[in-house]
């Protein structure tokens, strides 16, 4: 795959910004009218609706000359708060900080609704009551993974508080090297992982994707002077997404094909498990936010950030584009 070529201007912006140009392919076509700049923060099957958006030329049928770019956490909504790009796929938590600090992005899509993860246990651990006293490795304390490994011991009767020891011990591949070594007993994983769990022998406690737990994960966010000045490409854009989402979900084999091709993985049985999931129990047909999800969020910031307790979702929602699209029967008509 080639990169995408960026205006001159735009690529050192990018570069200033540690934003990287994602590996997408673009065709060889008459330019749409309107380019598009958007970030994305997150590098797994969540993200792949946007990337099959692109890949399937969707954009383009929307008037839209998408250029995906890919900046890593917190750089994405930086890189959208300096200007550079009026739409990002990013992290909730991020546009709780960045409102936090007084920019304004808001939320207006939400593309992952739902806990993502299962709670992955070791070899020797199969029922609830063998987890009581043991560790569980986390990200971070205030991080998603703390979040879902607390509700995920709620729902197996116990007292996150009191019945586990969680430990901060890093992202996905740390955890997994915890859990192989012994240093923890427990770990939330992707659906991605939990292919590699089993084949390792690992234990799969429970399956959070498939209680339906509200949790705001994936989230479309735009700046409010792209809204107002620009709505017309800001419909196009969630249009051609919900298309995309559609896409995603109807074409299994060429969404796992797509997903392999950003992600540089050879592991096609772990993407198309994430496939299904994602697919199945995840994605949403209409991409309205979650209310009690992100007010999870609120919380989980708010640990770190005592301000953010005094936000409440309306104020970092704007969900006039989604409800006009969803009110012209667009979405309706993708699924007949």
């Amino acid at each position: 795959m080639k990169n995408i070529k960026l205006p001159f201007a735009w690529y050192y912006l990018a570069i200033a910004l540690s934003v990287h140009p994602a590996n997408v392919v673009i065709a060889q076509a008459a330019a749409p009218s309107t380019v598009l700049n958007v970030v994305y923060s997150n590098v797994s099957v969540s993200a792949a609706p946007l990337w099959v958006t692109q890949e399937a030329g969707i954009f383009r049928k929307h008037s839209l000359d998408a250029r995906l770019s890919f900046a890593r956490g917190t750089l994405a909504a930086q890189a959208m708060i300096a200007g550079s790009f009026p739409v990002g796929m990013v992290s909730s938590s991020n546009i709780v900080t960045s409102n936090l600090a007084g920019a304004r992005i808001v939320l207006v899509a939400g593309l992952i609704n739902k806990m993502v993860y299962a709670l992955v246990t070791a070899r020797d651990i199969t029922t609830a009551a063998q987890i009581r006293g043991k560790k569980m490795g986390i990200s971070s304390f205030g991080a998603s993974s703390e979040t879902a490994t607390r509700f995920a011991v709620k729902e197996l009767g116990l007292d996150p508080d009191r019945d586990i020891i969680m430990l901060q011990v890093g992202n996905s591949a740390e955890r997994f090297a915890a859990l192989a070594s012994g240093r923890i007993e427990g770990m939330l994983a992707e659906p991605a992982d939990v292919i590699r769990a089993k084949k390792e022998g690992f234990n799969i406690l429970l399956d959070l994707t498939t209680r339906g737990i509200e949790y705001q994960s994936g989230a479309i966010a735009m700046t409010e002077n792209f809204i107002r000045d620009q709505r017309e490409t800001a419909l196009n854009f969630l249009r051609a997404l919900c298309e995309g989402v559609h896409y995603f979900k109807m074409r299994r084999e060429e969404s796992v094909r797509v997903a392999a091709k950003y992600l540089k993985s050879a592991n096609s049985e772990a993407i198309s498990y994430s496939w299904q999931v994602h697919a199945e129990r995840l994605l949403p047909a209409k991409l309205y936010p979650t209310t009690k999800g992100m007010l999870v969020v609120i919380r989980e910031v708010a640990q770190r950030h005592p301000a953010a307790a005094s936000i409440s979702p309306d104020q970092l929602f704007d969900t006039s584009l989604i409800e006009e699209i969803d009110r012209s029967g667009f979405i309706d008509r993708l699924y007949q």
